[in-house]
């Protein structure tokens, strides 16, 4: 899998064209791909924490971890929550 970034060839912010064996390839391919070939959740950004913060996840209380949780899988799920927080 390649990627070419369009924004370093002046094509503008989000403008990724990928390849997959030289051959260009829809990004929803190779989410489907990497997630059916390699049993790689690409949209779970825990999937990609670096060791030193995974540890962090231990020391967390309940609500820590659902706060830390809602933030590394969408910053939407996070803000709707704390939207949800202050109506109370």
């Amino acid at each position: 899998i390649e990627r070419d970034r369009g924004s370093e060839n002046g094509n503008g912010k989000g403008a990724s064209i990928y390849y997959v064996n030289g051959t260009k390839t829809p990004l929803k391919s190779i989410k489907e791909l990497v997630t059916e070939k390699y049993h790689i959740n690409i949209d779970n950004l825990c999937t990609f924490l670096p060791q030193d913060k995974v540890g962090n996840f231990s020391g967390f209380d309940k609500q820590a971890l659902l706060l830390e949780t809602e933030k590394s899988l969408s910053s939407s799920l996070y803000e709707t929550h704390q939207q949800l927080i202050k109506l109370e």
